[in-house]
């Protein structure tokens, strides 16, 4: 043997996380992926660039159709582009955050993501995996593409939400009392705004929802029992606020400002208070019979309480 390889250096390099942990698999399962190409949601690794673009079309698009939106108030209008400015705030937070180094790779525009008025995202150059004739019609009216928009909204305020999320935690598990009562007022923000998306989402008439958003929603263009259960972002972020009250609640006594601190807590729940009762409006309204394609499908074969309605 050579004794200058005993000592020369390997030329390949050891790949490590970020996180210095091993990565961990996430399968995602059939109903949740099909839910995403539904909703024309592109699932990628961990990507700043794309995120940002993503989130500057989304924001395009939802601002040149909120004004055609004719059941939101002002003030749902006006928490919806609250929850937005939120948004921008915290990924510009995250690039000034990004450790220095080279530019980063050029990336193409996030084509398809939200298909443009009329047309599906297949139509658009769609990068989700949904194939002309996945949705019904060769053309989609204003009201699917608002349903699906509004829902995409609604994804990017939970990532956002979640991210608030991590950081409150930390300040809650940390004692640090004044960025606690700020991360829970951010996340009474967020919730009013992915309230007021919800509203956004379903602004349209019930005539439209069930004869033109509900049948997109069942077989042969998706799978039986679709139903936002599947929302990958909503549940994480049920179980974020889980562990935040468990850790407000086991707050040592002497944290303070104790009354901002209750204060904050008390307006996140009638926050979330306000986000379940607009659902259960919004149920009513487009799902009379209270029957959601989820428990129509399992009903002869669970006895479990299931979603009052499909998103």
């Amino acid at each position: 043997m050579n004794p200058e390889s005993r000592v020369r250096p390997s030329t390949t390099a050891a790949v490590l996380p970020e996180d210095s942990r091993i990565p961990r698999s996430h399968p995602q399962s059939g109903a949740t992926a099909e839910y995403d190409r539904y909703f024309h949601i592109l699932r990628t690794p961990p990507d700043l660039c794309a995120w940002t673009r993503s989130c500057l079309g989304l924001q395009e698009a939802v601002l040149a159709d909120l004004a055609h939106a004719p059941s939101l108030d002002d003030g749902q209008r006006a928490d919806i582009l609250t929850g937005l400015l939120y948004t921008s705030s915290a990924t510009l937070a995250s690039w000034l955050r990004t450790t220095p180094g080279p530019a980063p790779e050029h990336h193409e525009p996030f084509a398809g993501a939200r298909p443009g008025p009329g047309r599906s995202g297949a139509d658009q150059g769609d990068q989700s995996g949904v194939e002309q004739g996945d949705q019904p019609g060769a053309e989609q009216g204003d009201a699917l593409r608002r349903w699906k928009l509004g829902h995409q909204l609604f994804h990017v305020l939970l990532a956002t939400m979640n991210t608030v999320l991590d950081e409150t935690l930390t300040a809650a598990q940390d004692n640090q009392g004044p960025s606690l009562v700020q991360g829970m007022e951010r996340l009474r923000v967020l919730y009013d705004a992915a309230t007021a998306a919800m509203t956004y989402a379903s602004d349209v008439p019930t005539a439209a929802y069930q004869d033109e958003i509900r049948p997109s929603m069942r077989p042969p263009f998706v799978g039986p029992g679709f139903s936002g259960v599947f929302n990958r972002e909503h549940r994480a972020m049920t179980i974020g606020m889980r562990r935040l009250r468990r850790a407000v609640k086991d707050l040592p006594p002497e944290t303070g400002p104790v009354d901002e601190i209750r204060h904050a807590a008390l307006s996140l729940d009638a926050a979330q208070s306000r986000n379940h009762s607009g659902h259960v409006k919004i149920c009513e309204r487009c799902v009379p019979s209270g029957t959601s394609l989820l428990r129509h499908h399992l009903a002869q074969s669970s006895p479990r309480e299931e979603p009052l309605c499909d998103s």
